[in-house]
């Protein structure tokens, strides 16, 4: 009952003369209405004088019935019932009865008390904990009361979580958003809901249909909470499974609209209560704006882009991409970068998104290619953004670059932007402060772009680009990157021993894999000629050994696909360089090179035959060729060089 009473104060059910005095106030109707006001405020404090009385009587009337009642059965002075025995002995049962009766009630009643403040308690200590609401908290709880008096039990995987998802699979739109305000605070916090909202498909489709809802107060806070839990879940969706996916996403991204980035203009209302609801809704949920949705809207654009089949989907829908791409043709793109912080997040989100969508295989992708290779605007500010070099933009000098990389490779792309890209990319891989990230993205970009002969048919020469000089250092900056790298390292062998994986790990083979891939271009595509690469490598055995120890390395990793490219990539790198410079045989030979390509080969043949069918399109360098041939020609080039006497 107590319980009860609080929810009702905490509603605000007594309290409704308090919202028409502020409403009042704020609108400087006080002195037109202090007749009202007074009344007001009249019947405010008769109310509270009534609540008090009536809390004071539920808390305090136990103790003062269990203070009788032990005091009368103590004391038994019940009265001689005007002196017949009978009477008074019957007169005394009665009366013990009666206050045994009385002792037995306001047990009860502190027993209810202390369930009353454990529940309180409880409620307390799970607010602090999950940060929730209040009003959230007391839901949950009466829904747990009623599941456990309807069927004498809980489910066994009952709590906020299931009880947020439970909310969402209802038919009623206020039930998906309290299950919406439910899930959307809790996801910071716990792990599991994750997993439990993609468990059920019919949540997730109800949360996207939130997102579509638009033009009142109460739709912007399903707007915005449904979106940012769609956003952490967007990486494991399947566009084809959630219909209407796509159009949420362009709402979202047409927020910043005029009516609802302008505020509107609230009229004269001359009914006070539609004003006191007015803003009662106003206040309830601290909405974040046009921004927010926009910013949210790329987010679930970059999680569902993780997934190639989605990509292929999203590169059909024209209005969609229309919305990403258009900013590039934007005449104050460049200004938006160096200036507005929040726009160059919201533009890293949108490139990220576009750079997945350009590499995807279909026709979509091939159309979108072809038309931002041929807009000017789009060409030249994703050229400017990896020339300015304020902190903002260099979020997006490795989007910008992946996005120019696959533009290179259509016709429509001018051959001056294309020597510009190349010598820009040239740049950034020699320059001493660069990212190791920025670094890698540019290896894998030269390693595609330089052998230009087979890429397209154009009339190119790499000569005229890069200087001889320049393909020097850039051979020599990627050996160096090479020899010393973390991996083959004593320590990287401890890790791969425990079957330690982590992001560093796999950032690591991505970065040896653009170095071996560029390294073997280099020298397969006539970057450079073999005299120039035979004379740029080191003159001792550092190099044949760094090689042995990542085919060590990666031959027992379990990142298998990841770690099979490197391998592959290694074998390409030795037949590159015995070629290249037969004298190195000597040095391959010392590290016992055959037995350490049969040994991998014997560790990963399994692996690269189930590789056959996941051959990636757009790989830096394809190793199609299956590991079992190249470590084949290795040997068969070791074997014919040692014969040689080499």
């Amino acid at each position: 009952m107590a319980k009860n009473t609080n929810n009702e104060l905490t509603k605000g059910i007594y309290l409704e003369e308090m919202d028409i005095i502020d409403t009042l106030l704020e609108q400087k109707w006080f002195e037109v209405h202090l007749k009202v006001v007074i009344v007001l405020f009249v019947v405010l404090v008769l109310k509270l004088i009534f609540v008090i009385c009536f809390v004071l009587l539920y808390f305090v009337s136990p103790f003062v019935n269990l203070g009788v009642a032990v005091w009368r059965l103590v004391r038994r002075d019940y009265g001689d019932a005007g002196g017949d025995i009978g009477n008074k002995s019957k007169l005394n049962a009665a009366l013990d009865i009666f206050y045994g009766l009385i002792l037995l009630q306001s047990l009860f009643s502190f027993y209810y008390l202390v369930l009353d403040f454990l529940v309180l308690g409880m409620e307390s200590r799970t607010r602090k904990h999950c940060g929730l609401e209040v009003v959230i908290v007391e839901l949950y709880h009466s829904e747990t009361v009623i599941k456990f008096k309807k069927d004498g039990e809980l489910p066994e995987d009952w709590n906020l979580i299931a009880y947020g998802v439970e909310k969402l699979q209802s038919a009623s739109g206020d039930d998906h958003l309290w299950g919406a305000r439910v899930l959307d605070q809790l996801f910071s916090k716990d792990k599991s809901v994750r997993q439990k909202l993609l468990s059920s498909r019919i949540s997730v489709q109800n949360l996207i249909g939130m997102i579509g809802l638009r033009g009142t107060a109460d739709n912007v806070e399903n707007r915005e909470r449904a979106a940012r839990i769609v956003a952490h879940l967007a990486s494991d969706l399947n566009i084809a499974h959630f219909p209407g996916t796509l159009q949420c996403i362009c709402s979202l991204l047409e927020s910043c609209n005029k009516q609802s980035c302008e505020p509107q203009e609230e009229p004269e209302d001359q009914n006070g209560a539609d004003t006191v609801l007015q803003i009662k809704d106003q206040t309830e949920y601290e909405s974040g704006g046009p921004k927010e949705l926009v910013s949210q809207g790329l987010l679930i654009l970059e999680g569902l882009t993780r997934d190639k089949v989605n990509c292929t989907e999203i590169s059909k829908q024209q209005l969609l991409i229309s919305k990403i791409t258009s900013p590039l043709s934007s005449p104050d793109f460049l200004n938006n970068v160096r200036e507005d912080t929040m726009v160059v997040r919201m533009l890293s989100k949108s490139l990220t998104a576009l750079s997945r969508i350009l590499a995807c295989p279909g026709d979509g992708a091939t159309r979108l290619r072809q038309e931002l290779a041929s807009t000017t605007e789009a060409v030249s500010n994703l050229m400017a953004i990896l020339e300015i070099d304020s902190g903002a933009a260099q979020e997006l000098h490795g989007q910008a670059l992946e996005i120019l990389t696959e533009l290179a490779f259509d016709d429509s792309f001018k051959k001056l932007e294309f020597n510009k890209l190349l010598k820009a990319l040239l740049c950034i891989f020699l320059e001493e402060n660069a990212t190791r990230l920025m670094r890698r993205k540019a290896g894998e970009a030269l390693a595609r772009l330089l052998p230009v002969s087979t890429a397209r048919e154009r009339d190119v020469n790499v000569a005229d680009i890069i200087s001889k000089q320049e393909a020097i250092n850039l051979l020599t900056k990627v050996l160096d990157q090479i020899l010393y790298s973390k991996m083959g390292t004593s320590a990287d062998l401890v890790e791969i021993f425990l079957k330690k994986q982590s992001p560093e790990k796999s950032e690591e083979r991505k970065f040896m894999a653009a170095m071996l891939s560029l390294a073997v271009v280099i020298c397969n595509e006539n970057v450079i000629s073999r005299e120039d690469f035979a004379r740029s490598t080191p003159k001792d055995a550092a190099l044949a050994k760094k090689l042995k120890d990542i085919l060590d390395v990666n031959k027992l990793c379990t990142a298998k696909s990841e770690c099979l490219r490197v391998v592959k990539l290694t074998c390409q790198m030795v037949i590159a360089m015995i070629q290249a410079k037969p004298s190195y045989i000597q040095y391959f030979n010392e590290h016992n090179f055959k037995e350490a390509l049969t040994e991998t080969l014997g560790t990963m043949s399994e692996v690269d035959n189930c590789m056959l069918f996941a051959r990636n399109d757009r790989e830096v360098i394809k190793p199609a060729r299956s590991l079992a041939s190249l470590v084949k020609e290795a040997q068969e080039l070791l074997k014919t060089a040692q014969e040689q006497g080499n």
